[in-house]
């Protein structure tokens, strides 16, 4: 199964998600990781705009992000759909077209 973290931007410490509703998001991320043959999953929390958690798969941070309340709101439905597009950009990124997105 894979891991699933959340850190702060500002010192790479770790927070957790402690809704109620989260862990079935959790779940499905952990899922979807591990079909698509990543170890671990990261989503990164900038003080600034801290509703926005920034994604990094295996190794490689991306630029996008999830809605904090897809984890508050239990929005498991959702879930899938965000990873293929993380996974997207995580593709797009490797491909060099990462210098194109703002």
């Amino acid at each position: 199964m894979a891991d699933v973290t959340f850190r702060n931007e500002s010192d790479g410490s770790p927070f957790q998600i402690t809704a109620s509703r989260a862990a079935r998001v959790l779940d499905d991320i952990r899922a979807w990781a591990s079909r698509n043959s990543f170890e671990h999953v990261v989503f990164w929390r900038d003080a600034e705009d801290a509703q926005k958690l920034w994604v990094q798969l295996g190794d490689q941070r991306l630029n996008y992000w999830v809605h904090e309340t897809t984890f508050t709101e239990g929005q498991h439905e959702q879930v899938e759909a965000q990873m293929d597009y993380a996974r997207g950009a995580q593709r797009r990124s490797m491909a060099g077209f990462d210098r194109f997105d703002k």
